[in-house]
């Protein structure tokens, strides 16, 4: 289904978006816009459905019904491997191949799908390193780096690959709390360069700072969404009223 006509600076359009695993409904009829630019931060309770909201824009998962566009094209009639060149995911718990120097794994994905050679593959993955102070790692293996070593070079490895959109799925939660600051730095850094970003997190201090929209998940529906200061202050629903009363 190619060429449906959304607005030039929609990145990304979801419509109808359901997905389930049997008999368990995690999403139930998601609509949603990402804007070229925006900086969207998904909230909610643990199992709402938020991490496999990501994991459908990625094609992580494949929906079981509704559409997800990415640039007036349905995501299903595109390569995947190019799709996620294009829009670039960061994971709660890394992903990095073990078996892999940091370089390799750097280097791995720009290297097969071609966008560059190998040689300037490994010298935009030292000027990275060198950038989050880790060119001293190129050549370890991601079992001898910290939490919060692992996330900012599986961060640089998401960019390796200058996506259009990046996603980040609760990317402190698995970092112990020394390890989140310098990891949140270097996502405001990327935020702040103008990329657009959809980030779940459960990190609402940082969720106010970087967000230029806010959107809340509930069992697998979108309840409320909106600028991050009417959002924070002036809930509109009860429910969200009843979660940030917990968090904040």
């Amino acid at each position: 289904m190619q060429g449906r006509k959304f607005d030039q600076n929609i990145e990304i359009s979801v419509r109808g978006l359901k997905k389930s695993f049997g008999e368990n409904k995690v999403l139930n009829g998601i609509d949603f816009d990402l804007y070229d630019g925006e900086k969207v931060v998904v909230l909610g309770p643990s199992g709402s459905g938020k991490s496999t909201f990501l994991r459908c824009i990625n094609r992580l998962e494949e929906p079981t019904s509704g559409e997800v566009f990415f640039e007036n094209t349905l995501i299903s009639d595109t390569n995947v491997r190019e799709m996620r060149a294009k829009i670039g995911m960061v994971f709660q718990h890394f992903n990095l191949i073990n078996n892999l120097t940091v370089m390799e794994n750097l280097t791995l994905a720009p290297v097969k799908l071609k966008k560059f050679s190998e040689d300037e593959a490994s010298k935009k993955a030292r000027g990275l390193l060198k950038h989050i102070g880790l060119s001293a790692k190129a050549d370890a293996y991601p079992a001898s780096l910290s939490g919060g070593q692992k996330q900012r070079v599986a961060i640089i490895r998401a960019l390796m690959m200058d996506p259009e959109v990046l996603l980040f799925d609760e990317p402190t939660s698995a970092l112990d709390p020394e390890s989140i600051g310098d990891v949140l730095d270097l996502i405001h850094e990327v935020v702040d360069k103008g990329m657009t970003t959809m980030i779940v997190t459960h990190e609402m201090n940082f969720a106010r700072e970087i967000a230029s929209r806010v959107v809340f998940i509930d069992h697998g529906r979108i309840i409320e969404e909106g600028e991050p200061a009417e959002f924070f202050s002036r809930p509109k629903t009860p429910r969200v009223k009843e979660f940030l009363d917990k968090v904040l």
